[in-house]
């Protein structure tokens, strides 16, 4: 199932009364289609089984995303036109970059979905896909750099499942990567300088865990890769792991936020990150011990140069946990 390619095969609808589309039938999934308005939006039209009235879930308009329910639709398929009825999910920007974004998604949407849906099991679907958008109206909890760094660390490692599955779910946890006993925090610099700035609790774990910062060098490039490119080659690797697949997606939404627009375009480059990419063991890290820190100041940070440390080989380290044989 590729929805891009099915849209990019579609001109626009004509002008028309009431909702007039283009479509093209999805493969895997004959009573659904992928379509376009007669302003170039992508959009899925949904057949629904034993549709009803006053369901729970109700007709909505958020920033890029349109839902309504039970509607005729007039559809023009290989120059055949007919009049059905369609749950009709339009997406509203005309930005490229987002509209793939959003064709990707709905792949994973289509994929939670049987060939005949009820209107329950739409309602059902449909709101987990429709908090992901929901968090474009959101403040960005993350800078750009640091999600793409994490998305790099996933992208570039042997088993990409494994570090997804313990991707944090929010972007303020405390670790980046944490699987209880093993964890991992990922840190950036655009200065090429091995300076990074930690918490006292990153480099003072509980006793018997073991913490591996990573250390990439990034550098914005207009050759390099996007969010977008790092997130597609994710799910290639991941394949038809569709839980993983939808954390991903609503990692990446409530990292960006509102920003979303603009930070989905911005590349680094990748050979500098792969190249510079190095693990240390916290132990090895200068740092404030918790011994000198009074008990009644908390969140205390501070910079560390690790320029001068010998960096861990993860391929020949004991590594016990599954994280770490993730890497």
């Amino acid at each position: 199932m590729n929805l891009i390619e099915l849209y990019d095969k579609l001109e626009f609808a004509e002008e028309g009364s009431g909702k007039t589309f283009n479509a093209i039938r999805i493969p895997e999934q004959p009573n659904f289609r992928v379509a376009v308005n007669n302003e170039g939006n992508p959009v899925l039209l949904l057949s629904v089984a034993n549709a009803v009235k006053g369901n729970t879930l109700k007709n909505f308009r958020l920033k890029y995303l349109q839902l309504e329910q039970n509607v005729e639709c007039k559809i023009t398929e290989n120059d055949k036109s007919s009049y059905q009825t369609f749950t009709v999910i339009t997406f509203t920007s005309d930005d490229r970059n987002l509209q793939e974004y959003f064709l990707r998604i709905s792949e994973t949407l289509i994929k939670t979905l049987s060939n005949k849906p009820t209107q329950q099991q739409i309602v059902d679907s449909i709101n987990k896909f429709v908090e992901v958008f929901r968090s474009l109206a959101d403040t960005p909890t993350n800078t750009v750099h640091g999600l793409w760094t994490e998305l790099f660390l996933i992208e570039n490692s042997s088993n990409p499942k494994i570090l997804l599955n313990y991707w944090h779910n929010l972007p303020e946890e405390r670790f980046d990567f944490n699987s209880g006993l093993e964890k991992i925090e990922v840190k950036s610099n655009s200065n090429f300088e091995r300076i990074h700035t930690f918490s006292a609790e990153q480099l003072s774990p509980s006793i018997g865990t073991q913490v591996l910062v990573a250390s990439i060098f990034i550098r914005q490039h207009n050759n390099g890769q996007s969010i977008q490119q790092l997130v597609q080659s994710i799910t290639n690797k991941i394949k038809d792991d569709i839980e993983l697949t939808e954390k991903l997606n609503n990692i990446i939404f409530r990292t960006l936020g509102n920003s979303l627009e603009q930070s989905i375009k911005i590349k680094f480059d990748y050979n500098i990150a792969k190249d510079s990419l190095r693990f240390f063991s916290q132990q090895d890290i200068s740092k404030i011990e918790e011994v000198h820190i009074p008990d009644k100041v908390s969140e205390v940070r501070f910079k560390s140069d690790l320029t001068d440390l010998t960096p861990i080989d993860v391929r020949a380290m004991k590594r016990t946990g599954e994280l770490f044989r993730g890497i």
